[in-house]
């Protein structure tokens, strides 16, 4: 029987069409002013543009996504600035239908109940992968609620572990708190299934599960993930209606300054009316992020006010509760994009306590990450890697939850293609990601008191 090919992803129903995303690079702090401010004045303005990256400093580019008829005078303003910048995407609307086109035809060739992980899945076909993954290895894996969404939807972590007559140090893995970002679920999906195939390695590096215990939330915003099938590829945040914001923003008279005029108006943006960044919704320097409805990294009216950052702190809580206030071995949040593997702090420049032992974790994951596919990662603090990023929920584990290894992971590509990210990459980008998840749990491991992985001494990670 041929797949079902419902629920193939809306894309933009047309809506992107025309769309561009540059690549602009400053190469002075006046300039990243300038982005900066272009940025926080962009959902004030009649122009809609989707900023894919923020401005952070000197000679790194931003990505952003600018509709046709904003394109000529954006670009203007770019050139007066001095500014280089380059055209990554020429029609976004395009690669949305590549994207549907890519899937249509894998799944023109399956049966419906064949699991393909070579695709993007919507959420309803994880929910079913789940199920099975849940009923077919009971003795591996269970299902911890977590909370519900706004739109009623569950928030459900896999608990994957191996009986033991001992209380084994646990790891958390969340995937998919910002919606768009489609090759972050299909790595946490991965993880799933290599613990489960190597539970009987007698490979140590490979059998995890003889040691660790896993919480693994795949889809940690449901609502904000269904949206961007359905709706809006591009967005972001969850879906909770602001209360009291119009969904039209005010006027702004343009963009000034030393490099001249702008342009003013008003822009009709949903994202005024709805959704919450659930990543700057956690209590760790709260009051510093954007208090901006219309922005996508709006960080709410308080902290923990949204289900899917309750979720993550329930997760946390259970943890502790079950393991241990010292036995969370490490707290991981995978993104897209980028290629960064990224410690405490996001929220400012001051490097932590455990600064040494962070990068050289990081740099033993990201090695091996590069051992898989040549993929390069660029590893650091958050702040210095990208940007100051307030309510973090690894700053929040770090700092708040004394989780010692908290990471964030920025996966595929470096820009190319972005959020739009071929399914052509998503095996080779979900298989270096474990083999990075793999090395920091070895790296780590002593600190935890394991001292051999299946019965034999933790080996030397060798790379080549």
């Amino acid at each position: 029987m041929l797949a079902s090919v419902q629920g193939l992803p809306a894309g933009g129903g047309g809506q992107y069409r025309g769309y561009q995303v540059l690549s602009i690079t400053p190469d002075t702090a006046d300039q990243v002013s300038w982005l900066a401010m272009m940025k926080d004045n962009s959902s004030d303005t009649e122009c809609n543009t989707d900023w894919w990256s923020e401005p952070s400093k000197p000679g790194v580019s931003v990505a952003v996504s600018i509709a046709p008829e904003c394109l000529d005078s954006i670009e203007d303003l770019v050139k007066e600035t001095g500014m280089d910048y380059n055209v990554t995407i020429v029609d976004l609307e395009n690669l949305i239908e590549e994207e549907k086109s890519y899937r249509f035809l894998v799944l023109l060739h399956k049966a419906a109940e064949d699991w393909t992980p070579e695709i993007y899945h919507n959420l309803r076909e994880i929910e079913r992968r789940t199920d099975w993954l849940v009923s077919t290895y009971s003795h591996l894996v269970s299902r911890q609620n977590l909370g519900t969404t706004h739109e009623g939807r569950k928030i459900e972590a896999l608990v994957v572990r191996e009986e033991a007559s001992v209380t084994k140090p646990v790891i958390w893995l969340d995937c998919g708190i910002h919606a768009r970002e489609w090759v972050s679920p299909p790595a946490c999906l991965h993880a799933i299934d290599k613990l489960i195939e190597n539970s009987n390695s007698v490979d140590p590096r490979e059998n995890l599960l003889a040691v660790y215990d896993f919480y693994i939330l795949p889809v940690a915003n449901p609502d904000g993930y269904v949206y961007s099938w359905e709706s809006d590829r591009m967005w972001r945040k969850n879906r909770r209606p602001i209360s009291g914001q119009q969904s039209q923003a005010p006027a702004f008279s343009g963009w000034g300054g030393q490099w001249g005029g702008g342009f003013g108006g008003q822009q009709t943006s949903s994202k005024c009316g709805y959704g919450v960044d659930p990543n700057r919704n956690f209590p760790t320097n709260f009051n510093q992020g954007s208090d901006n409805p219309c922005d996508d990294s709006y960080h709410g009216d308080q902290p923990l006010s949204e289900p899917e950052s309750q979720a993550i702190q329930r997760g946390v809580q259970i943890m502790k509760s079950k393991y241990g206030e010292g036995n969370i071995a490490a707290f991981v949040s995978i993104h897209a994009y980028s290629q960064f593997w990224m410690s405490p702090f996001g929220y400012k420049k001051d490097h932590s306590k455990d600064y040494k032992d962070h990068m050289r974790v990081m740099k033993k994951s990201i090695d091996a990450l590069a051992s898989a596919y040549g993929t390069q990662f660029t590893y650091g603090p958050i702040s210095e890697v990208i940007y100051i990023a307030s309510g973090s929920s690894v700053d929040w584990a770090y700092e708040n939850s004394g989780i010692k290894y908290s990471f964030a992971l920025e996966l595929r590509d470096r820009g190319q293609k972005g959020f739009m990210l071929p399914q052509s990459q998503i095996q080779p980008t979900v298989q270096e990601t474990w083999a990075g998840l793999t090395a920091m749990a070895i790296a780590i491991a002593p600190e935890f008191g394991i001292t051999e992985f299946s019965g034999k001494p933790i080996p030397a990670i060798t790379f080549g």
